[in-house]
């Protein structure tokens, strides 16, 4: 990730003045008002400042996706039943909060349950002789 934002920097900005952070932010999210928009329809430095910051937020989003979430063997856990109630309290609340975490169990939970007996795949069977 390469993009520093040098807020004394000199901008380009060719309709100033130029936007401020918070509507730099604004228009990265996409809760532009009518202003911004129009600011960005004509200064390219500007709507090029936004594309850069839109990217670095992707690309940040992708680095630290589901940083706080519980690992997947949690999860399996959590479906198996096999957490403690604080440990599952704590589950069952990030999983109404997260929508990637809900559609992992959802998944897990769709999934027919594999035998005891059944060795996973790439598991080395040892018989004794």
């Amino acid at each position: 990730m390469d993009m520093i934002i040098d807020e004394g920097q000199e901008t380009g900005c060719v309709a100033p003045p130029g936007l401020s952070n918070s509507a730099f932010m604004a228009a990265v999210d996409g809760e532009i008002d009518a202003q911004i928009q129009a600011h960005l329809e004509i200064c390219p430095s500007c709507a090029a400042q936004v594309r850069k910051m839109r990217t670095f937020q992707r690309r940040l989003h992708l680095r630290l996706y589901r940083l706080f979430c519980p690992t997947t063997d949690v999860l399996v856990d959590y479906c198996q039943g096999l957490l403690d109630p604080y440990q599952r309290a704590q589950i069952t609340h990030h999983i109404a909060l997260c929508p990637h975490c809900a559609s992992e169990v959802a998944l897990m939970e769709a999934l027919d349950p594999v035998p005891d007996h059944v060795a996973p795949r790439g598991a080395l069977v040892y018989m004794a002789r």
